[in-house]
């Protein structure tokens, strides 16, 4: 690959695919969001909110669930579904609250490893959102959660790590929020740190729409 052709890769081709490279038969990677039904504009089945299904406690059918929106993702011509979303409910107030399995973080991990290997074994990856923090709906795209580092680690990244180390997603997706000051999309201690070193991720990190703010960092 050349430079500009790595370079491509790193940006999108439109808001919801990845720039394709005929040269190399690299085709585009093209995403749609969720998590509870594939969205970008087409029809498609409404499945219940994550809360919901968290609520019934049940993995076997969140897994069944999974399996379902795999294969609306594929008719929809998308390879990638952009959930599950497992931020810790942390106020009523939360504007996605619907979208996360609840403020356990034990039952969060519980559906996020479910939700995971159940759309996934149908071989349409999932990016587990929104790492990390993203918990509140004030200066949602700006705030810096200054956390300590039990909390971090007892309440807000058990979910992410259960998904990763259990199910291995194919992408995780950086949330807009900084952490202790630095962006999460550009934040060595979550990134390299903790999700790479640690937990030993080896898919793709993608950025929250609009959520990247440099090219350095």
């Amino acid at each position: 690959m050349t430079i500009e052709e790595k370079i491509d890769l790193l940006s999108g081709k439109d808001g919801g695919q990845t720039m394709d490279i005929p040269r190399l038969g690299i085709p585009s990677l093209r995403v749609t969001d969720g998590p509870h039904g594939v969205g970008w504009g087409v029809k498609a089945t409404c499945f219940p909110t994550d809360i919901a299904m968290a609520s019934s406690w049940n993995t076997d059918l969140v897994y069944q669930v999974g399996q379902a929106l795999a294969d609306e993702t594929r008719a929809t011509g998308r390879h990638v579904l952009l959930a599950p979303c497992i931020n810790i409910h942390r106020t009523p107030l939360g504007g996605r609250n619907f979208e996360s399995f609840g403020e356990d973080p034990c039952l969060a991990g519980r559906m996020a490893v479910a939700y995971v290997k159940g759309v996934q074994s149908r071989r349409i990856g999932t990016s587990v959102k929104h790492y990390a923090c993203n918990n509140q709906e004030w200066e949602r795209h700006t705030i810096s959660v200054e956390i300590d580092e039990r909390a971090l680690r007892e309440i807000y990244l058990p979910a992410f790590k259960a998904a990763v180390a259990e199910a291995d997603p194919w992408t995780v997706m950086a949330a807009y929020n900084k952490v202790r000051g630095k962006w999460c999309a550009e934040n060595p201690y979550l990134l390299n740190d903790i999700l790479k070193n640690e937990w030993g991720f080896e898919g793709v990190v993608v950025s929250d729409w609009g959520a990247t703010h440099s090219t350095m960092d």
